[in-house]
């Protein structure tokens, strides 16, 4: 694991060019538990995602200016409000 070293900026701009650009995974330690985390009342889970469906997700995200986890999340509170209405 490489240690991150931010630079000085001298302005936002430029600050948020570095971040922008910054892949974090070479920071992160390769113990596959990084991604995980519990909130204080609820667990967060992970779901895999066929890849043509998840291509679709992300520009429709994107389109809509949300994150994926957004619109999924969004995406399946609809569908379980439309399936207890209908059942």
């Amino acid at each position: 694991m490489t240690e991150l070293k931010v630079p000085e900026s001298s302005s936002y701009e430029e600050e948020a060019a570095f971040w922008d650009d910054l892949d974090t995974a070479d920071f992160m330690e390769d113990d596959e538990n990084w991604f995980r985390f519990d909130t204080l009342h609820k667990r967060a889970i992970r779901v895999a995602i066929l890849p043509e469906i998840a291509e679709e997700l992300m520009r429709t995200a994107q389109a809509q200016g949300v994150s994926i986890e957004t619109l999924v999340n969004v995406l399946l509170i609809e569908h379980m409000r439309e399936s207890a209405a209908a059942g």
